[in-house]
């Protein structure tokens, strides 16, 4: 009876159950307890949001140096108008409730922050760079462990448009996928002045680095009767070569059919004719390098991409194909770039553009293989390094996969930082050398290039221990046409070669190569080069990127 009684008065009225407490103890407790919590966590939040503000964290004034680091980055400021503050990165969640305590953790740890304030741990900028490391371990193995929320916050593969992203952004995200990493492996230093590269300093060199740079060698100039001379301002019109050991009376060359301060030089021949409209053209844009050799290029801690192309064989031109010209931009600007952020560049040369785009095409006739390359060239400036060339343009290719990582990085194998005008030079005459190079079992780069200057021949050269300008057979021939605004290159070579540092091209190889352009008077490393590349005779290969197949005609 008195249960019923008890229930009655319940339905009465919920405010009489909460003032007969004898009767209704359980639903009070209860609801003030809901009341309660809702108030308490209500507080919590509220003073966890406000101690999240970016502006709470610059009430310590040691904090001012990351975010003032923060503002000049594009998490900060961009053109979508998204922002991201302090706590978005160090106390975020997944958003989610059930991530709340990890959440209320990190401001728990947060006091450690406190504590150093009050004992000026990082007072001044010199004992904020002396710690600057270690707290950044810190950070980078938390979010590691999370598997970077803080970033799939606002990031997340699913929800990526390749076709908008870069080559090498692209190329990264599906290794990452692949490999399981997470965002923090790879974009460490993005939002703060980068330290990771320091972790790697004391690791050296990459495997790929010559374990003793061969003794210095002074190369010669190759032989000449003519005095060097000032270039006249425009190049000869038609300039034609043979080779070297050809001994054929000379003949006239044809006029040229365009203008031209200087007549054509004297030639033994002429280049096959070919229909090249029907020879399909690939667009090449060669960029100013810089002091960047291989040793720089496959050095994990110098560059990002390094990992990528020692331990799974990807080629240079796989990520920066599209972007080629950006890299040469920043480079010919004298801009830090890689992850060391190294200055390639300590001495711009004034006026010189960042890239060059060049047409390039190629075909066979079953004993000879041809090389076209057309493009525009910048305006010329006051100063000739070269001042018998206007132009050189020099292409080398291994024996099909003679040369230990040309498949990656083309002629690059030839290019080291201890050459002359590079940062590591001990010996100014020091040319381009293969480490561990072995004609006889053709580990060496067959070398071809055309010269502008008046009367020059084609040079039939090789590079194995060291560069040498002159003694091939591969009965080659050089013709250069200023068109215009335009310079057409084009090279006429026998497949089968024949001579010392020949290399015979069969269909049943795959050949790396690159090449270089010196243009305006330049020379040694002030040229603009290309990523490495590799043809084959009329054998398709669509799922390699930087491969061209080198149709009949």
């Amino acid at each position: 009876m008195a249960d019923e009684t008890q229930k009655t008065e319940c339905k009465d009225g919920f405010f009489r159950c909460l003032l007969n407490p004898p009767k209704c103890s359980i639903l009070r407790m209860i609801v003030i307890g809901v009341l309660g919590g809702v108030i308490i966590w209500g507080g919590l939040n509220t003073g966890m949001e406000w101690t999240n503000r970016s502006e709470f964290c610059m009430s310590c004034h040691e904090m001012t140096i990351p975010f003032e680091e923060l503002k000049k980055t594009v998490h900060y400021k961009n053109r979508s108008g998204t922002t991201v503050q302090c706590a978005d990165c160090h106390v975020a969640s997944s958003k989610t409730p059930t991530d709340y305590m990890f959440k209320s953790f990190q401001k728990l740890m947060a006091a450690r922050d406190v504590i150093g304030h009050i004992k000026g741990t990082l007072d001044t900028p010199e004992k904020y760079e002396a710690h600057r490391l270690a707290m950044a371990e810190r950070v980078w193995e938390r979010m590691k462990e999370r598997d970077s929320k803080e970033c799939r916050n606002c990031h997340d593969f699913k929800t990526m448009d390749p076709e908008k992203q870069k080559d090498r952004s692209v190329v990264k995200h599906e290794g990452a996928a692949q490999d399981g990493k997470t965002c923090i492996d790879c974009h460490k230093g993005i939002a703060h002045k980068p330290v990771h590269h320091l972790l790697e300093k004391e690791q050296g060199k990459a495997a790929t680095a010559p374990e003793s740079a061969p003794p210095s060698q002074a190369q010669p100039a190759p032989a000449t009767t003519a005095k060097a001379e000032t270039a006249p301002a425009a190049a000869p019109a038609l300039v034609t070569a043979a080779p070297a050991a050809a001994a054929q009376p000379a003949k006239p060359a044809p006029k040229a059919d365009t203008a031209g301060s200087a007549a054509p030089a004297a030639t033994t021949g002429a280049i096959t004719a070919l229909d090249w409209s029907k020879v399909p053209t690939r667009q090449i844009k060669v960029f100013y390098p810089g002091q960047a050799g291989l040793e720089w290029v496959m050095n994990k801690a110098d560059h990002s991409s390094a990992a990528d192309i020692i331990e799974k064989k990807r080629a240079c031109a796989k990520c920066h194909e599209g972007d080629a010209n950006e890299v040469g931009a920043a480079i010919v600007a004298g801009k830090p770039v890689g992850v060391s952020k190294t200055v390639m560049e300590p001495n711009p040369p004034a006026g010189k553009v960042g890239f060059i785009p060049v047409t390039f095409q190629t075909t066979h006739d079953d004993s000879k293989i041809y090389f076209r390359f057309e493009w525009v060239p910048p305006k010329n400036g006051d100063k000739k390094m070269d001042p018998k060339h206007e132009v050189k343009l020099t292409m080398m290719f291994d024996g099909g996969g003679t040369v230990e990582g040309s498949d990656q990085n083309g002629c690059w194998a030839t290019c080291h930082v201890d050459l002359r005008t590079m940062k590591e030079a001990k010996d100014d005459k020091k040319t381009k050398y293969i480490v561990g190079a072995d004609l006889a079992s053709g580990k060496f780069m067959d070398l071809i290039q055309f010269r502008s200057g008046k009367g020059e021949k084609p040079v039939d050269g090789w590079v194995d221990s060291e560069r040498h300008m002159d003694g091939g057979k591969s009965h080659l021939k050089a013709e250069g046409r200023k068109e215009g605004n335009k310079w057409v290159v084009t090279f006429e070579r026998a497949l089968a070669g024949g001579g010392k540092g020949d290399h015979a091209i069969t269909a049943d190889k795959v050949y790396n190569f690159g090449f270089a352009l010196h243009e305006d008077f330049t020379n040694a490393r002030y040229h603009y080069v290309s990523l490495g590349y590799q043809f084959g005779l009329d054998k398709p290969n669509p799922g390699v990127k930087n491969y061209i197949d080198v149709q009949k005609q």
